[in-house]
């Protein structure tokens, strides 16, 4: 799941830009979880996604990376599922409810 910013446009190609990304959010597998917690985390964080929440039905968490710099996220919180995911101040300004998440 993503979230473009307001007024984005998909370029003469039809794709769109990498600079135009607010928010991706992920729900890991067994066999995507090393991608998404790595080389997607790190291309994100490269390209400057802001914000980018995993899902982890296996730990039972969320992990929501902020602050993207130098190739890495500077801020990591996790929240275990059933607490919920104060996503207020960011571009989506919601409260994430993550008490009915499955969990594997």
């Amino acid at each position: 799941m993503a979230k473009f910013r307001d007024g984005a446009a998909k370029d003469d190609a039809g794709r769109w830009k990498y600079e135009d990304i607010e928010f991706i959010g992920e729900v890991i597998s067994r066999g995507t979880a090393p991608n998404d917690y790595g080389a997607k985390k790190t291309a994100y964080a490269v390209a400057g996604v802001p914000l980018y929440l995993i899902a982890d039905p296996y730990l039972g968490r969320c992990t929501v990376y902020t602050e993207p710099k130098d190739g890495g996220y500077q801020c990591e919180p996790r929240v275990d599922y059933g607490t919920d995911v104060d996503l207020t101040t960011t571009a989506l300004d919601l409260t994430l409810k993550t008490d009915t998440f499955p969990r594997d």
